[in-house]
């Protein structure tokens, strides 16, 4: 019998049998160490969603219509702090509170259902429905809100479906590619960790660490914030799989902004993330940090603007890893493109197709490099690194994933949504309720790597070699800025401008070893294809925690920035890399001069 007919034979049974979790893998615990297989909590929500689940298989049908072959609830319950401070003054702090319920409901089967479609008449994509659920653990209550939850799902399923049907039958698909992959039951329950949520914590460090800019009338505007969150996911599905995980996060965000003198406007931010207080840095590292990106801008600021050059250019420290993050990355994830039941829309949904969906076995790095994603991946104390999780969103567990060896592309990275030649997901769905894909900790390897200095003297014999007067050198990108972030990077997928963030710390290189700031420049034609063209990699790598533009499988569309991910990569040397000063005209400075200058 197949495995939907076994399913359905069965729902009561099953039904049970997840509450009990007598079926599934208990896989053993993760090299991350923050989760253990064992038996589900018994808690108050656990209980609403199960036994809701059981009789949504059981019942949940109209008339003649299909019945649901798959249903997930997956909810998420923060409580956190967040404080703002600048100039040492507090500009204010938030309490809050919130559990949130995604329910997916499949209609159809594996290989054809209601996803991977966009539906013009419906005007939306099919991806989970997600909405509030109450904060107190009254069973009745929570029962009736996953109720209604469940069947808001379930129509909007059945009315995809039967639009993907009709739209289907004028094509006559070339690829026949399933819609949901099968994968084993997985269970797997987090250790609780202790909260972070503190608010007199945050408040006190947010205001500490902006002091330091009351001194500085270089910096016309600072913003100093940090937020505490306890995190937990409860999630269970019609197969037999449930977890629990846990992830508590203390996230230090500085950002500052200036300009130049001849009104070019400068960004830059400094981070720090961490699972608890005792991992974040301590103060006086955090302060050091804020320090050098002060300097940094009076640096910047000085700088005179940037001169177009072509030329072999050395990537290091944050900014060889925010170019993995920003350029490599995203073309590591296998987007399924939904079918449209427009067809005006194809022209535009293939324009966001990854290049390297077709160019699986073929070299896309140089041959001395290698890339494996590692959600397992811990750091030399061993603890978890930032990406790390035990299992993904969609209940499939953490494992590595080697992705290009020698510079050959093995495979994407995958969700439960399938691609061309990719049948099974390789756990790496994050990012709640739209079921987003993006890398955990992306580690790169190099063979052969050269020192530091060795590395210098190629980018210097390669200057020589072209008889260009210097060399380039780009050790910081600036951060990144929220949702216009994710508009550059859609305009950039479908060709249209710069996938990199402007250059925050460019140095030109002088045979005599002197080194001179360049002005804010930026990257205008670096795309994915220059990385075969490498032409040296450093032997010791630097570790960088930020996050990827992330990518719905549901809807094809890349967007806002996913989950931490931590990037761990070599400094990369380029032969041939373009930069150039912005385009465009920029804003005149301040009339009157900072209001501190005037006292110092």
């Amino acid at each position: 019998m197949n495995r939907s007919g076994r399913w359905r034979g069965g729902r009561v049974a099953w039904g049970a049998a997840l509450l009990a979790l007598g079926t599934g893998h208990a896989a053993a615990a993760p090299a991350a160490g923050e989760a253990t297989a064992g038996a589900v909590p018994e808690t108050v929500l656990f209980k609403a969603l199960g036994d809701e689940l059981a009789r949504t298989m059981e019942r949940l049908r109209i008339d003649d219509a299909e019945a649901p072959y798959f249903v997930s609830y997956r909810v998420t319950e923060v409580a956190g702090v967040s404080a703002n401070a600048s100039m040492g003054a507090s500009a204010g702090h938030n309490r809050f509170r919130g559990r949130r319920l995604a329910t997916e409901v499949r209609v159809g089967s594996h290989q054809l259902d209601n996803t991977n479609f966009f539906s013009n008449q419906l005007f939306r994509f099919a991806a989970p429905r997600e909405r509030a659920l109450p904060l107190s653990d009254d069973y009745e209550n929570l029962r009736r809100h996953i109720w209604l939850a469940t069947d808001a799902a379930y129509k909007q399923a059945l009315s995809l479906l039967a639009n993907k049907k009709a739209a289907l039958q004028n094509k006559k698909q070339l690829e026949e590619v399933a819609d949901f992959s099968e994968e084993e039951p997985f269970r797997i329950i987090g250790a609780r960790p202790p909260a972070v949520a503190d608010a007199a914590r945050a408040i006190g460090l947010a205001r500490e660490l902006s002091a330091l800019f009351r001194d500085e009338p270089s910096v016309f505007l600072s913003n100093v914030r940090v937020e505490a969150v306890d995190a937990t996911i409860t999630y269970l599905n019609s197969e037999g799989s449930a977890f629990v995980r846990h992830e508590p996060l203390i996230s230090v965000t500085v950002t500052a902004n200036t300009q130049s003198e001849d009104g070019t406007e400068l960004h830059d931010a400094a981070t720090a993330d961490a699972r608890s207080w005792k991992a974040l840095p301590a103060v006086d590292h955090l302060a050091a940090q804020v320090r050098t990106l002060i300097d940094n801008l009076a640096v910047r600021r000085a700088a005179p603007r940037a001169e177009r050059y072509t030329g072999p250019v050395l990537f290091e420290g944050q900014a060889v890893a925010e170019l993995v993050a920003q350029v490599l990355a995203p073309r590591l994830l296998a987007v399924r493109l939904p079918v449209p039941d427009n067809p005006m829309f194809e022209p535009m949904l293939e324009q966001l197709r990854n290049p390297f969906m077709d160019k699986l076995g073929a070299r896309v790095l140089d041959r001395s490099l290698s890339v494996t994603d590692d959600p397992t991946a811990v750091d030399e104390n061993g603890a978890p690194l930032l990406g790390s999780y035990p299992v993904d969103d969609e209940a499939v567990p953490a494992r590595p994933t080697p992705i290009i060896e020698n510079g050959i592309l093995k495979t994407l990275l995958t969700t439960r949504s399938p691609a061309p030649d990719l049948p099974n997901s390789t756990g790496n769905s994050r990012g709640g309720a739209n079921a987003t894909l993006t890398p955990s900790n992306l580690i790169i390897t190099a063979k052969d790597g050269l020192s530091s200095e060795e590395l210098r003297a190629e980018l210097m014999a390669l200057v020589e070699e072209r008889g260009l007067p210097h060399g380039l050198i780009v050790r910081r990108v600036e951060a990144a800025r929220g949702g216009a972030d994710a508009m550059r990077y859609m305009m950039a997928q479908a060709g249209q401008g710069t996938r990199v963030r402007p250059l925050a710390l460019a140095y030109k290189v002088f045979a005599d070893g002197r080194e001179e700031v360049v002005g804010r420049a930026t990257l205008p034609t670096f795309d994915e294809a220059q990385f075969k063209d490498i032409v040296a990699a450093s032997a010791t790598g630097t570790r960088h925690v930020t996050r990827v533009a992330a990518a719905s499988p549901l809807a094809g569309f890349p967007g806002a920035a996913g989950p931490l991910s931590t990037i761990d990569t070599p400094a990369l040397l380029f032969e041939d890399v373009t930069v150039r000063a912005p385009t465009g005209n920029v804003p005149k400075p301040p009339v009157a001069p900072h209001p501190l200058a005037a006292s110092r």
